[in-house]
């Protein structure tokens, strides 16, 4: 099941983004360690404290246990006629991989989107990680080859 992050939700979202972030740091990337900018609980904090926040953040659950999430910001875009959600992270713990919860956890919140409106999905799968190439292919999202342009200030 997939659920929007509740303010209570705040040490197992923090405990699923370090093991993310432990996972994405095993190749070498472009990305700052956000740990060494803060403590992202106060962001999560932020996000789901401020009801004008363009970012979604969710939870994958089976049964009581965290097993996965999605970080995720919405726009409003002129070419999809209306909001657009982006997928800025989607991770689920290594165990529950190839077991059908991404895929279920995809859908389940394409459904929500839609009844609320929204009008497109769009996200980021790095060279480095096939296995989220090969599961959005097999998704039936649209691939684009694209030069991903990054400058932190």
């Amino acid at each position: 099941m997939i659920r929007r992050c509740l303010l209570s939700d705040k040490e197992k979202w923090y405990e699923l983004n370090l093991k993310f972030m432990e996972y994405e740091y095993k190749d070498e990337n472009v990305w700052e360690n956000p740990l060494e900018k803060g403590d992202p609980r106060k962001i999560f904090e932020e996000i789901i404290q401020d009801p004008a926040s363009p970012n979604r953040l969710f939870l994958i659950e089976e049964g009581e246990k965290a097993i996965g999430f999605i970080n995720a910001a919405y726009f409003t875009s002129i070419w999809a006629h209306g909001k657009v959600l982006f997928i800025d992270d989607f991770f689920i713990l290594e165990e529950f991989r190839e077991k059908g919860y991404g895929k279920k956890a995809l859908y389940d919140l394409e459904e929500k989107m839609m009844a609320e409106g929204y009008r497109r999905f769009q996200l980021l799968a790095e060279e480095t990680n096939p296995r989220a190439i090969d599961f959005y292919n097999r998704e039936k999202y649209a691939k684009q080859k694209i030069n991903f342009f990054c400058k932190y200030l």
